[in-house]
């Protein structure tokens, strides 16, 4: 019985197993089925083993031996085909990071983007101050650019998005691409009566009908779909915030520190000139807390020394300090001005003065007038501070002093604080109080501004106190027709009562 049962227990392995053969017989069959197959196949035999009766040779189906026979080629070994499932199983999948355009890709876990270059600044900035002074610079080179009128210098081809690209012309670079050469002057000629290449014949007189004609191509120069043409920067695009104490006294310091660095080639404070008032009157009446802003690491020392003291009256007019191949230089960063300050020595300007024959003081350095005309350091013009203020009217150094020397504004009434709000009611009275203010100064530009002050405030009087004003107005006539009944209502009872007696 345990004999009939085996073989057919071996029979129906072996069906099992030619099932398998032929479900893995497709190129993507795994080598699972074949271990199975052939540890089957050996627990069939051990299973058929009989010590005292001979087993039967099985029988095997053709299919089965093809099948067989078609995959030993194919077979390789079971642990690299499971190695090799497992690598392809546990291996992540690469990902394309989609925020980091095309072509970077992330194995594994992902990466950060790949820094980007940076975006290119559009040509057309006409509100950008340093796009402005960019194109300023260009200008700067005595080489490629001669002084022009105002009307068609410098400052106005950089408003209109200019840039000095080669001798007196101009381009629209990354804009419109045009090009203008300003021509005023003809070519000064050599000894044989060539022309000079980059040279004007300075000694001719410009003609005022090609200044007109420039003027209008600052403007007209450009193609008609360039935006430069549509409009430009504003005035005020060279305006210095020196009233942003914060910044200022932070650019003032950082002036200064600049010039320590090169004190040794400093000129003597005697040879430099500046207008008034002296350094020495400014460096008294700066606070304490001044070299000490907040948020700085370290604190910076009041100049003491004579080369401090230079340092800081450098910085005080907008200049900075730079070395350049071992050259000390002073530079502006608004009007690219620049000073070697090797031309102001001590000993150079006496060896000056003997050759010219002239004083040693004609030839002394002067700070504001080294700047260029157009400089809001030196233009009140330019620097274009806001209109009818304490700062109305003056250039950039004097502003700077203003903030500085903390000087106190000219005497105002409580009124003056009440002008921040157009919103607030004044009676007739608190008018006239400053009319009588304004009539006891003397001066006449505070008459002035106390008279538009008082058009001013007739001008922004609510008609909420038009309102209250005419309101009381009535309440005082009510009043009196009240009074006045009353007074005639006393008059009648009295008579009645003489009457009575009479």
């Amino acid at each position: 019985m345990d004999a009939d049962i085996q073989p057919a227990l071996a029979t129906t392995k072996r069906k099992f197993n030619r099932l398998l053969d032929n479900l893995t017989a497709s190129a993507s069959t795994s080598s699972l089925a074949s271990t199975l197959q052939e540890s089957n196949a050996s627990t069939a035999s051990i299973s058929n083993a009989d010590p005292t009766t001979p087993e039967p040779a099985p029988k095997r189906s053709r299919l089965s031996d093809v099948s067989v026979s078609m995959e030993r080629p194919r077979n390789v070994s079971g642990n690299d085909r499971i190695r090799a499932l497992q690598d392809k199983l546990f291996t992540p999948r690469a990902e394309t990071n989609r925020f980091a355009g095309t072509g970077v890709r992330s194995v594994g876990t992902k990466t950060s983007a790949q820094p980007t270059t940076p975006r290119k600044t559009p040509n057309f900035a006409p509100y950008s101050q340093e796009q402005f002074l960019v194109r300023l610079k260009s200008f700067a080179d005595v080489k490629k650019w001669t002084n022009k009128p105002d009307a068609i210098g410098e400052v106005e081809w950089a408003k209109r998005g200019w840039v000095c690209d080669t001798w007196n012309t101009v381009a629209c670079k990354g804009g419109c691409e045009q090009r203008v050469v300003v021509k005023l002057r003809p070519k000064r000629k050599d000894r044989d009566g060539k022309e000079i290449e980059m040279s004007e014949d300075l000694a001719v007189e410009i003609d005022e009908g090609l200044v007109e004609k420039y003027y209008e191509l600052v403007l007209d120069g450009h193609h008609e779909d360039c935006l430069w043409r549509k409009a430009g920067c504003k005035d005020e695009i060279y305006h210095i915030p020196i009233p942003s104490r914060t910044k200022s006294s932070a650019e003032l310091l950082d002036r200064y520190e600049s010039f320590k660095a090169i004190s040794n080639d400093l000129p003597l404070l005697e040879n430099i000139t500046y207008p008034d008032p002296p350094v020495s009157d400014v460096l008294a009446r700066i606070p304490t807390a001044f070299w000490s802003p907040p948020g700085s690491t370290t604190p910076h020392e009041p100049p003491t020394s004579p080369s401090d003291i230079a340092a800081f009256t450098f910085a005080l007019f907008g200049w900075s300090g730079v070395s350049e191949s071992k050259i000390a230089l002073a530079t502006c960063s608004h009007c690219f001005q620049r000073i070697g300050l090797w031309l102001s020595n001590d000993a150079r300007l006496k060896e000056m003065s003997a050759k010219l024959d002239v004083p040693i003081e004609s030839l002394r350095l002067n700070l504001l007038e080294s700047h260029r005309e157009h400089c809001p350091w030196k233009n009140p013009i330019t620097q274009g501070n806001p209109k009818n203020g304490p700062i109305e009217n003056m250039a950039a150094w004097q502003t700077l002093e203003f903030m500085l020397m903390g000087k106190k504004k000219e005497v105002r009434p409580v009124i003056e604080d009440m002008r921040r709000d157009d919103s607030f009611d004044i009676g007739r009275g608190s008018i006239d109080s400053a009319v009588s203010v304004a009539d006891a100064d003397k001066d006449d530009s505070l008459n002035e501004k106390w008279k538009r002050f008082k058009a001013k405030l007739r001008r922004t009087t609510s008609r909420k106190s038009l309102k209250s004003s005419s309101k009381s107005v009535k309440s005082a006539r009510s009043v009196k027709s009240v009074k006045s009944v009353g007074g005639d209502k006393e008059k009648e009872n009295e008579g009645a009562k003489g009457a009575k007696g009479a």
